[in-house]
């Protein structure tokens, strides 16, 4: 079970949301992203993919995870799938994927460009654990156990 966790800025009041840092999400036929809590990520999928969810090559195109991030230049927050994440790294299919040698790509679905500015200057909020707050420049973000899991 991973736990909960507080972003934020130990001098100012900067923060990211609270959470794991980033969602798994299955695609329906629209290419709409629908998020997949946990613990049922499994039932999403089946029910967003229906039959196709039987073939293991459809799961693997059509999920992924939505990161946290940040844009350093003008402090925007939006989701994108960036690809593998570090740690935590886990999906229902994990362990099929892998027995049937289909490894989930390792770069996502999305460029690393904020939404709003277009700056290339994004990151990760687990990224930005122990690095400077991007806000006020004399922080660090910190990661803070808030005691729950999910």
């Amino acid at each position: 079970m991973p736990s909960i966790n507080k972003y934020k800025c130990n001098k100012c009041k900067f923060k990211m949301p609270k959470g794991w840092g980033y969602d798994f999400y299955v695609e329906n036929a629209k290419g709409e992203r629908i998020p997949c809590r946990h613990p049922s990520e499994g039932t999403y999928v089946h029910e967003v993919l229906g039959e196709r969810a039987k073939y293991l090559f459809i799961v693997r195109d059509r999920t992924g995870f939505n990161s946290d991030c940040v844009c350093l230049d003008c402090l925007h927050q939006f989701q994108a799938d960036l690809g593998t994440i570090k740690r935590h790294y886990w999906s229902p299919y994990e362990e099929r994927l892998k027995q049937r040698n289909l490894p989930r790509p390792k770069h996502g679905k999305d460029r690393r460009e904020c939404p709003e500015c277009k700056s290339k200057n994004v990151k990760m909020e687990l990224e930005m654990v122990g690095e400077p707050c991007p806000k006020c420049k004399e922080g660090v973000i910190e990661e803070i156990w808030t005691g729950a899991i999910s």
